[in-house]
């Protein structure tokens, strides 16, 4: 009885919206993480280069230090995502938690 109570029935629709919103953000941040790198390293490239007239070396470590800040940030974001994710499922537990105690003491109630 205890299995039923902690697993999600498949139909149910809250689990699956939950499951479609990781999925949702799954791809968006792995989109990020594959775009936004190089628009960061090829946008300073070009800012380096046209307005401020820095060439050769020094541009190019200034366009990879922006790509890394960007891979970073976007990490950064994925894992404080996640962590809110989990926080807010660790909220809910107890509300279900209690929901399940009274239908376990409606259900003895009646035997």
């Amino acid at each position: 009885m205890d299995e039923m109570a902690t697993k999600p029935q498949d139909d149910d629709p809250v689990a699956a919206r939950r499951e479609s919103s990781a999925t949702g953000w799954l791809l968006l941040y792995s989109v990020a993480m594959f775009t936004l790198p190089f628009a960061a390293f090829y946008g300073t490239r070009y800012a380096l280069a046209h307005f401020l007239h820095v060439d050769g070396f020094p541009n190019t470590v200034g366009s990879v230090v922006a790509a890394v800040l960007v891979v970073n940030v976007i990490i950064f974001l994925y894992a404080l995502r996640g962590y809110e994710d989990a926080k807010d499922d660790d909220d809910r537990k107890p509300e279900q938690q209690e929901s399940n105690d009274e239908v376990e003491d409606e259900t003895k109630k009646s035997k």
